[in-house]
C-alpha cells in the first residue's frame, strides 16, 4: 500500500476550512492517510510560476524532496496546491542547471532533486472505484431529485477516464449530473484585485450558467474558486443584476454527506457565507 501524505498549505487568506476540515476526515474515513507533511510553505497560487519559475520551483522543492525521500506521495485538497507542486517538480526535472541549484539548496537538509514525490488531488481519490464501492454499500444520505455541476476551471485537464469517474461517483449518490457550457472557463479569480468588475462577472456567468442549466449545487476544486464564487456572492449577485441561488460544494464533501457524515463544523458549512441548507 502506498504512503501518502497531506500538503494543506491553503492560501491562508481565502476561507479554507470547507477543504481542510472535510478534506482531513474524508482521507480519515476512507482509511487513506492521516497526517500532514510539516512545513511553513503555504500555496501563492499557481499562476505565479510564470513571474518567476526559479524562485517559484525552490518554494516547493523541499515539499517534494522531504516526501520523496521516504518514498511517500503527496495529496492536496486544491488544485491551484496540486498545480503548484506538479509545476515545481517538472520543471526541476526538465532543467538541468536548475536542478544543481536546487540540489545545493537542499544538500544541507540531506535532501535530493533525485527523489521528488509524486502529487495527487484529493478528487482522484473522491471519485477512484474504492471510495464508489464503500459508499455504495454504505449509502445514508442520497441525493434523489437533487442536480449537479461540476466546475473543472480552465487549468484540469478533462478525459474520458476521469469523466467515466466521475459519472460512477454521481450514480453513487444518487446525485444528477448536469453539465454546462461553462464548466472550462476561468473563473476570474486573478482579476480580482486588478479588475473586480470583471472577475465577478467571469465568475457570475459561470454560477449563471450552472444555475440556469438545473444545477442546484456548483462542485468545485479550488479554493480560490470557492472564495470567489461562495464569499463573493453578494458582489457577485450585484455585478450580474440578480441573486444565483446555487450552493458551492467539493467531492470529499459530498462523500462524508452520502455515508452519514453531517456535522457541519466537520464538512465546514459553519465558514461558509452563504449556508448551505442541503442538511436542513
Amino acid at each position: 500500500m502506498a504512503n501518502y501524505i497531506i500538503f494543506d498549505g491553503l492560501h491562508k487568506k481565502l476561507i479554507t476550512k470547507p477543504f481542510k476540515s472535510a478534506g482531513e476526515r474524508f482521507l480519515n474515513e476512507f482509511y487513506i492517510t492521516k497526517y500532514a507533511i510539516k512545513t511553513n510553505i503555504t500555496d501563492i497560487s499557481a499562476e505565479n510560476c510564470l513571474l518567476n519559475p526559479k524562485l517559484f520551483s525552490k518554494r516547493f522543492a523541499e515539499v517534494l524532496a522531504t516526501a520523496g525521500k521516504n518514498g511517500e506521495s503527496i495529496i492536496t485538497y486544491d488544485t491551484s496546491s496540486y498545480l503548484s507542486l506538479l509545476f515545481t517538480k517538472r520543471f526541476i526535472i526538465n532543467n538541468a542547471d536548475l536542478k544543481d541549484e536546487i540540489d545545493r539548496f537542499l544538500n544541507p537538509l540531506e535532501l535530493t532533486t533525485d527523489f521528488l514525490a509524486d502529487v495527487i488531488h484529493i478528487n482522484t481519490f473522491a471519485v477512484s472505484h474504492e471510495v464508489t464501492e464503500r459508499i455504495e454499500k454504505s449509502l445514508q444520505h442520497a441525493f434523489d431529485g437533487f442536480k449537479a455541476a461540476f466546475y473543472y476551471g480552465a487549468d484540469i485537464r478533462v478525459d474520458e477516464r476521469s469523466n467515466r469517474e466521475l459519472d460512477k461517483f454521481f450514480k453513487a449518490i444518487k446525485l444528477k449530473h448536469v453539465k454546462f457550457g461553462r464548466e472550462l472557463n476561468p473563473d476570474g479569480y486573478e482579476l480580482l484585485r486588478y479588475a473586480p468588475e470583471t472577475a465577478l462577472k467571469m465568475a457570475g456567468s459561470i454560477l449563471l450558467d450552472a444555475f440556469d442549466s438545473g444545477a442546484d449545487f456548483l462542485i468545485v476544486s479550488d479554493v480560490r474558486t470557492f472564495y470567489l464564487m461562495e464569499a463573493e456572492r453578494k458582489r457577485i449577485a450585484d455585478a450580474m443584476g440578480r441573486e444565483i441561488p446555487i450552493y458551492i460544494l467539493t467531492l470529499p464533501q459530498l462523500a462524508l454527506i452520502s455515508i452519514g457524515i453531517t456535522d457541519k463544523s466537520v464538512l465546514g458549512f459553519d465558514a461558509y457565507r452563504v449556508k448551505p441548507t442541503l442538511l436542513g
